[in-house]
């Protein structure tokens, strides 16, 4: 049933049930007997039509955006909220305007061709679960019937790899390095810590006596966590390089990368990012992430060290061999020709020794 009603404003109203729910709007109109009577023979057959037809409990589209908010907060309670708020606030920058019932599979296609440009195709489709799901919140209540990001194929795109520094880059580094950077620097490439791993390590992790650092937390997204994985909690070796760095360290903060007030480093973005980058300029080095300490560190472990891949893996706090073999395995080009070229592989010996 629709009421027909006057506000203080001195406009005519109508109340009616409708998205499950008592709704009022305006009219607009002056309340006057010629606007009334306008009213009970033209406005309100015509909506009690639409709500007998059930036109009116259906929710129209709204814009991407709408639904990304109501996914976010069914998100809160996770761990890694900080990483989906994350993808879904770069997301709307590009489709958060976009009415969902507008939305195109070639839009998100689209997208996905601008993202591969600096992302690898695993970190785009991280943000397409999120697209994924907040579609499927459009398709819950009933506005749309169709996830257009479901059963997309990405461009073709080959990922840019990520280069390790080579032994003359790391000391230019080393040596050009503000104060720092110069710390930072030891100690990701003597001990190939992750970048969070590096920021959460404290005064007390580190033992001399002993040549061991003990890997407890991390930083990641700007919050206090506990390692990447179970094998990343673990001790690295303090190799006789890495000592000169790490004596005499001012310990009046907790944290080896304070911040000024003496908290921790939530992460190394504004001042300490524009200062990697003109680290890198002044070395005459072309940009890295400073992740990339950590891939020289097992790069050069193959190449250069005696220890096992199992080993290797250990330090690194890798959960198994396949992961060095595959990631890092790439690197180690021509070292199959550095065989011993006497070893005989078909020779009477070696027959008799088997049998």
């Amino acid at each position: 049933m629709v009421k027909m009603f006057k506000r203080g404003n001195g406009k005519l109203y109508l109340e009616y049930e409708a998205y499950g729910k008592t709704v009022q709007k305006s009219t607009r109109l002056p309340d006057t007997p010629q606007n009334r009577a306008l009213v009970k023979k033209e406005v309100i057959p015509a909506l009690q039509r639409k709500i007998i037809s059930g036109e009116l409990n259906q929710e129209k589209p709204k814009k991407f955006s709408y639904y990304s908010e109501i996914y976010l907060s069914d998100k809160t309670h996770l761990k890694t909220y900080k990483k989906v708020q994350k993808y879904v606030g770069s997301v709307n920058e590009v489709l958060g305007d976009i009415q969902i019932d507008l939305l195109k599979k070639s839009d998100i296609k689209d997208w996905a061709r601008e993202m591969l440009i600096a992302r690898t195709s695993k970190t785009v489709r991280n943000y397409l679960t999120s697209i994924r799901g907040i579609i499927d919140i459009a398709i819950d209540k009933e506005v749309i019937k169709h996830n257009v990001a479901h059963n997309l194929k990405l461009p073709s795109h080959k990922p840019k790899e990520v280069e390790p520094f080579t032994p003359g880059e790391v000391q230019k580094l080393l040596k050009y390095a503000n104060e720092f950077y110069r710390l930072y620097l030891a100690i990701g490439f003597y001990t190939g810590l992750r970048t969070g791993e590096i920021l959460g390590l404290m005064h007390g992790d580190i033992d001399l006596k002993c040549r061991v650092i003990s890997i407890k937390r991390s930083i990641s997204d700007g919050e206090l966590t506990s390692p990447k994985t179970e094998k990343s909690v673990r001790e690295v070796p303090i190799l006789d390089d890495l000592v000169p760095y790490l004596k005499g360290l001012n310990k009046k903060a907790l944290w080896i990368f304070p911040k000024e007030d003496g908290s921790y480093l939530k992460g190394t973005n504004g001042n300490h990012y524009r200062e990697w980058c003109k680290l890198l300029d002044v070395c005459g080095i072309s940009y890295r992430k400073l992740y990339a300490t950590r891939h020289t560190f097992i790069v050069s472990m193959l190449k250069y060290s005696d220890l096992s891949v199992l080993e290797i893996a250990q330090m690194a706090g890798h959960t198994t061999t396949q992961m060095i073999i595959q990631n890092y395995g790439k690197y180690i080009k021509g070292e199959h020709l550095k065989i011993d070229k006497s070893l005989k592989l078909f020779t009477d010996k070696s027959t008799d020794s088997i049998a």
